[in-house]
């Protein structure tokens, strides 16, 4: 286990002593320590990433010995467990006496040389091997199978991990972590074997059966179904599949009990190395997200078949990754990066999400005046002056990291760096370089009047060095990425008022005949554009994408853009004229309608009380029964790329990233994938029961999500609608 991105990390414990008999040509030396100390001192450390105390598949709780040779030194010290440590802190401010007691029992193996007699020696060994057969043959008696024990093991490790995890990212300056440990670990320590809280469990009376194609509950004495296995069997052939798919659907009606042993996976038609690489992480993930499901601690019976065996054929495939021209619906997630730091972990967590929903793309708005947040290796400075801290980054290998594990489920990384607004922290540091104002009104006051909200920055347009940062910048991003035929270049919310307080600049347009600052921002997106292209490679994308703005309304757009290269991303109301202007201008267009889709609204102003910015809170039902094409024409809607779901996140902490999200982004996703016909707000109930099983898949898979309906009525379908 990994603390952290790059490097191990120790969490030191007040033990007991660990006595060391180093053995070397010229003398044994023993070393006791001989006072302990009650906080985390380097004489009792242990390497998380190293040491036994942590090993996948095997109990926590077994204290046992262990001796093992280590840069020439033995080291006999006592395996510890959860249940270990918590008295272990209680006793860390023991007598130095008792501690000189112990040590005395490894003093005789000093004294012999390390060795004992062979008779001594066959006597002890044979005594353990007896002890290890009986402990074996009652592990053995009392163990559940395989299928039931090993995604338990893995389960309860994870949270141990992340638990720990949690701890040292909070405690990391606190003085006194000891107090906060003791009560993570004897938390740990009430859960029992099950991995439940210890109180009353019982076995529930209530069992699942398949009614007129609905599931009902009922109270029996045995042979009981779980709901879960009710859905999958019960209720047509849309049944609990969220999305629904839009072609032919065979599901079969019959279940079977299982051991995820039993699962084999055959590739065949498959010459390319990349896709064969890439199916057999396809098949790791697979088999994880079955694990997830398993909750039977017991399975007493099998199923008659040996193995079920899955049938992997790629034919002619030699692509390993989404391009524009993919056949499947082009659905987005977004979430606004600069304005609060997310973990690498918590955004795979949003990829499994979108993996288990079939959203496709992450766009990943990595930038904002408030914070720069990706360690360049061309332009370390950027980071280093408009991080939030030294551990709020992500270095080009979180990237690639992020990158790579999206793209084996199925979803590509669409990175932005947002210019030229929305860009302040990380671009001060040009003056003192000598590169001049890299951006201008950074965190100017008053900021209403430079940007909408603080801290203000607005890359300067006349400096060809940002220019030059930014093409830097993206060559690097779309290195690490691979995502080169669709390349987001921002262009949202530029103050013109910013720019027209700057002498220079104003120069600057008189000397071109420019009269209007809305021709000073086109020429930024123009030579912008030209950047984009060389650090492609000299490639141009298929589709550049920009936010709507004043500079995509006419005139604007059909004089500086060309429709079969950008894409405008529409943000407004779904009343507003930009999109239906857009499509009859022919652009390609992907809607991000702020009234149905923009899911950080209705928690309110964070600068003052009130409603919030955006309006009240959009609901799952909001998002799901939003159809704006329904009224376009085929060929505008031929136009259409799909729609993206935008949070912002100047409201929304680590913790809350999951509730916010899901289930309403599942919503989306069936909109676009299926786009089911809605009697106007009036959602069919077999929406709810579908969106409530995907709800518990993706619980399953330890992603959190919000409350859609009270449980009863997941548990009793049809009786709440």
């Amino acid at each position: 286990m990994e603390i952290g991105s790059h490097e191990s990390r120790r969490v030191h414990l007040p033990a007991k002593p660990v006595c060391i008999l180093i053995k070397s040509l010229r003398s044994d030396h023993q070393r006791c320590p001989r006072h302990p100390t009650s906080s985390f001192s380097s004489s009792s450390s242990l390497d998380i990433k190293r040491s036994p105390l942590i090993t996948k598949g095997t109990a926590l709780s077994l204290p046992r010995l262990l001796s093992t040779w280590f840069n020439g030194a033995l080291i006999v010290s006592r395996r510890l467990s959860i249940d270990d440590l918590v008295p272990l802190l209680r006793s860390a401010s023991g007598a130095s006496n008792r501690h000189t007691e112990e040590c005395r029992g490894i003093r005789l193996l000093a004294r012999m040389g390390g060795s004992l007699p062979s008779g001594w020696m066959r006597r002890i060994l044979l005594f353990l091997v007896l002890i290890t057969g009986v402990l074996l043959i009652a592990m053995y008696a009392h163990a559940p199978p395989l299928a039931s024990l090993q995604p338990f093991t893995t389960r309860r490790l994870e949270e141990f991990e992340q638990g720990l995890v949690t701890f040292l990212v909070d405690n990391e300056s606190t003085k006194n972590p000891e107090d906060r440990l003791y009560k993570y670990l004897d938390a740990l320590r009430k859960k029992n074997s099950t991995g439940r809280d210890e109180r009353t469990v019982f076995q529930s009376p209530w069992s699942w059966t398949c009614v007129a194609g609905r599931c009902e509950r009922r109270a029996v004495r045995s042979s009981r179904i779980s709901l879960a296995t009710c859905t999958a069997l019960c209720g047509g052939n849309t049944r609990l599949l969220w999305p629904r798919p839009t072609g032919n659907i065979i599901l079969g009606d019959e279940s079977v009990t299982m051991h995820l042993q039993q699962i084999e996976f055959v590739t065949v038609n498959t010459s390319d190395r990349d896709v064969k690489t890439l199916l057999e992480y396809a098949k790791d993930v697979f088999l994880g997200n079955v694990r997830s499901l398993i909750r039977v601690a017991n399975v007493k019976g099998r199923s008659g078949i040996d193995s079920f065996l899955i049938y992997l054929s790629a034919g002619n495939s030699r692509g390993t990754k989404l391009t524009i021209d993919t056949d499947e619906s082009y659905t987005l997630e977004l979430i606004l990066k600069g304005r609060q730091f997310f973990g690498i972990n918590q955004l795979k967590r949003l990829i499994d999400g979108m993996a288990a929903s079939k959203l496709n793309t992450f766009h990943w708005h990595l930038t904002d005046s408030q914070s720069f947040p990706f360690d360049s290796v061309q332009f370390p400075e950027m980071a280093r002056w408009g991080a939030y801290s030294g551990d709020q980054v992500y270095t080009p290998d979180d990237v690639k990291d992020l990158a790579d594990y999206a793209r084996i489920r199925g979803v590509r990384v669409l990175v932005e760096i947002d210019s030229p607004a929305h860009a302040g922290a990380g671009w001060q540091w040009g003056t003192e370089h000598g590169y001049g104002e890299l951006a201008l009104c950074v965190d100017q006051q008053p900021w209403t009047s430079y940007c909408g909200e603080p801290n203000c920055g607005q890359l300067n347009p006349i400096n060809e060095h940002s220019y030059r940062i930014l093409e830097g910048l993206y060559r690097e991003l779309l290195d690490l990425t691979e995502v080169r035929d669709i390349i987001h270049l921002g262009g949202d919310e530029v103050n013109l008022d910013c720019w027209a307080q700057y002498g220079n600049i104003t120069a600057a347009m008189q000397a071109q005949n420019m009269t209007d600052h809305h021709a000073m921002w086109a020429e930024f997106e123009t030579k912008m554009f030209q950047r984009l292209v060389k650090a492609n490679h000299d490639e141009v994308p298929k589709a550049v994408i920009l936010w709507s703005s004043p500079l995509t309304k006419r005139p604007y757009i059909t004089t500086y853009f060309d429709p079969k290269i950008h894409v405008i991303q529409s943000w407004g109301g779904s009343n507003w004229l930009e999109t239906s202007d857009l499509l009859e201008d022919g652009f390609r267009v992907i809607l991000s309608h702020v009234d149905a889709w923009y899911l950080d609204c209705g928690f309110g102003r964070w600068r003052e009380t009130g409603e919030a910015a955006c309006g009240e809170y959009r609901t799952w039902q909001t998002v799901y029964n939003h159809r704006p094409w329904k009224e376009y024409p085929q060929q505008q809607m031929n136009l259409i790329l799909g729609g993206e779901a935008a949070i912002w996140s100047e409201q929304m902490g680590q913790a809350s990233l999951g509730p916010r999200v899901w289930p309403r982004a599942s919503a989306l996703a069936e909109r676009l994938w299926s786009d089911l016909p809605t009697n106007g707000y009036s959602t069919d109930e077999g929406v709810y029961t579908r969106l409530a099983a995907h709800v518990e898949v993706l619980t399953s898979r330890g992603i959190k999500t919000e409350a859609m309906w009270p449980q009863w009525c997941s548990q009793n379908p049809g009786k709440c609608l």
